[in-house]
């Protein structure tokens, strides 16, 4: 026999059913799913330290349940330090460690592997920056070179002697010798 209900109010805000921790708690196998779902997008899981710990020492859930559901948590959820979190969790969850342990070491992967490419993007990077710099040294020492031995091949058109045009100009007994060749 259908129950009557009474209908909810038809406001633009309504309310939402709320579940205590404590009551979710309760819910055996369902408890650690409904737990991380609640909490995963208000605060620092690291907060549900303990409640994750007394869940997983009842044994309901399977190693491939425990790493889907730390895989979820990890990807979606907050955790300052997910690393000490993970290894936490592990060390107190004698049936789970192995199963935590390798999401443990999937992190440290990850982090490894993002290290060095941000490491790879800054030395690109700097070798650019580098490159730049070392370019314009190039560019202005040219420059000044062309430039000196533009005047030099004035100041000996105009008949100062080669002594004084090399002392004025810096350049050196090869470069004078290539003044006119061109």
């Amino acid at each position: 026999m259908p129950r009557n209900r009474a209908p909810l109010p038809r406001c633009s805000r309504q309310r939402r059913a709320y579940v205590h921790d404590g009551e979710i708690m309760q819910h055996k196998r369902m408890a650690l799913l409904t737990l991380i779902q609640k909490h995963i997008r208000r605060r620092d899981m690291t907060e549900l330290f303990d409640e994750i710990v007394t869940l997983l020492s009842y044994n309901y859930y399977t190693d491939n349940q425990v790493i889907t559901m730390f895989n979820y948590l990890i990807q979606e959820g907050n955790a300052q330090k997910p690393m000490e979190f993970i290894t936490g969790i592990a060390k107190q969850s004698e049936k789970h460690e192995g199963a935590l342990m390798t999401i443990a070491q999937q992190i440290e992967e990850i982090g490894i592997k993002k290290g060095i490419q941000q490491g790879k993007i800054e030395g690109i990077q700097e070798g650019i920056q580098k490159g730049i710099q070392i370019g314009e040294q190039n560019g202005v020492q040219k420059g000044e070179k062309h430039a000196s031995m533009k005047i030099a091949r004035q100041m000996l058109e105009s008949g100062m002697d080669r002594q004084s045009v090399m002392k004025f100009t810096g350049l050196n007994d090869d470069e004078m010798i290539n003044l006119f060749k061109d």
